[in-house]
């Protein structure tokens, strides 16, 4: 009787141990999806507010009467990079919102890059136009699609029971100085 106790004793403990163990793991996946959360609620907010400053009136209306724009693609998406590998510690509601966000940015980023391409500048100036107009309705896409995003992000947050971020309004100076985009920028010492 008492091996049988023994034994009981030691199968409790096991399963207990395992239960405790995995309670831990369940706990710590949870704190990582909201530290998740709130890094791209960042990220993408910084990404909106970027895009609006971009689609802004007078900021496209230099960029289509401009012959021959050129602007870096904006490859600082460091937490969705992060995320790539692993994308479920997402939680569910919000992972269809992130992934057409960011599908949308790198979108984005080749078009911009397609700027500086031969390609590109074989086109016709009609061809060319063209093209810019598709990237401001590209962009305005992408804007539309980090509002959604952060909507998600933020029930998300809320229904955690989290105070919710608010959203950042990050100056993007892109653009400001109206400089001839074919020279190498100026940098004052």
């Amino acid at each position: 009787m008492s091996a049988f106790v023994g034994l009981l004793g030691v199968l409790l403990g096991a399963f207990l141990g395992k239960g405790l163990e995995r309670l831990l793991d369940l706990r710590r996946r949870r704190d990582r999806q909201i530290d998740m959360v709130f890094a791209l609620h960042a990220e993408i907010s910084a990404g909106q507010s970027a895009v609006s400053d971009q689609n802004a009136q007078d900021e496209a209306a230099y960029f289509l009467a401009n012959e021959d724009p050129v602007a870096p693609a904006d490859r600082s998406d460091f937490v969705f990079d992060s995320l790539k590998t692993d994308i479920s510690i997402l939680p569910q509601p919000v992972v269809h919102q992130i992934v057409l966000y960011y599908r949308l940015a790198e979108q984005s980023n080749l078009m911009t890059e397609f700027l500086t391409s031969e390609a590109y500048r074989r086109q016709s100036p009609e061809e060319r136009l063209r093209y810019r107009r598709s990237m401001l309705a590209g962009l305005e896409d992408q804007r539309i699609a980090a509002s959604a995003a952060l909507d998600a992000l933020e029930s998300y947050i809320s229904d955690c029971g989290l105070t919710v971020p608010q959203r950042s309004r990050v100056a993007s100076n892109e653009g400001s100085n109206r400089s001839d985009h074919r020279k190498p920028p100026h940098v004052s010492t």
